[in-house]
């Protein structure tokens, strides 16, 4: 009973309104709303996309011949990375450590710059899917001809993560800022875990830059973490003293070559 008491009292109030509003219902008559739509479709990361410069991130690095630009659109993809250039090493009865030489490369005046060895990827799938792990292995072991550095190993340290300062998604919570790749050792083997971005937490969408190791002119102010002028010694490759004393002399401009495999993996 008291429902419907309710209910006829809300009946009179809107026809009294009605009966008495004239004035308003003739105002209302003077607006009228236009609808707009817009349909969304899953986009791609293309190769013609930019790299973004991990020590101005708000800027990118053309494309030139030392960044290795994935041919493959795609909505999760590994989009970028550089090589490896470790100089030369001799033979010896000890370990043999040697560092990477900081990429040299042209930022976006044309200006010569060094870097940090890169590696660029991103995430922008559509319909609610989140999370992947972003890998590194080395998948060939250094190589030339029949000789092989068996037993040598890849540190990579000081590694920093960069997106755009437009984006503003949630960044990916597991990041290894230094790690060990082998192909044939006790340790390391495998793939290796570098970036995890979780799929319940909706972390890592848009675009991002891993450098290992800075310039000398990196300011580490703009808060992306990492340390300057580490460039010239943040990826380090070892060969073991045994594999040392034998190592095979290269010919002319001849290396060995190895090769590591950066992959993105989409959370299950």
């Amino acid at each position: 009973m008291k429902l419907r008491s309710l209910c006829a009292l809300t009946l009179v109030t809107v026809l009294g309104t009605s009966l008495v509003g004239s004035v308003t219902a003739s105002a209302a008559a003077d607006t009228l709303g236009s609808a707009g739509k817009v349909k969304v479709e899953e986009g791609t990361i293309k190769p013609t996309d930019p790299t973004i410069d991990p020590e101005d991130k708000d800027k990118v690095l053309p494309d030139q011949p030392l960044i290795n630009v994935n041919p493959d659109a795609g909505s999760l993809v590994v989009s970028r990375t550089t090589d490896l250039d470790f100089g030369s090493i001799a033979s010896s009865v000890s370990d043999v450590v040697q560092p990477a030489i900081p990429v040299p490369l042209k930022d976006g005046e044309g200006k010569d710059v060094t870097r940090g060895a890169l590696v660029q990827f991103g995430d922008i799938r559509s319909g609610g899917l989140y999370g992947y792990t972003v890998t590194a292995e080395l998948t060939q072991q250094f190589t030339y001809g029949t000789n092989v550095l068996t037993g040598s190993e890849i540190s990579y340290s000081n590694g920093i993560l960069v997106t755009p300062s437009a984006n503003t998604n949630t960044v990916p919570g597991t990041f290894q800022t230094g790690f060990k790749l082998a192909k044939d050792s006790a340790t390391g083997n495998g793939a290796q875990d570098i970036v995890t971005a979780d799929k319940t937490l909706k972390e890592g969408k848009g675009q991002y830059t891993i450098e290992f190791g800075q310039s000398d002119q990196y300011d580490p102010a703009q808060g992306t973490g990492g340390t300057k002028d580490t460039a010239k010694d943040a990826i380090k490759l070892t060969v073991p003293a045994s594999t040392a004393s034998s190592m095979a002399e290269t010919s002319g401009t001849d290396t060995y070559n190895a090769e590591i495999t950066w992959k993105i993996v989409a959370a299950k």
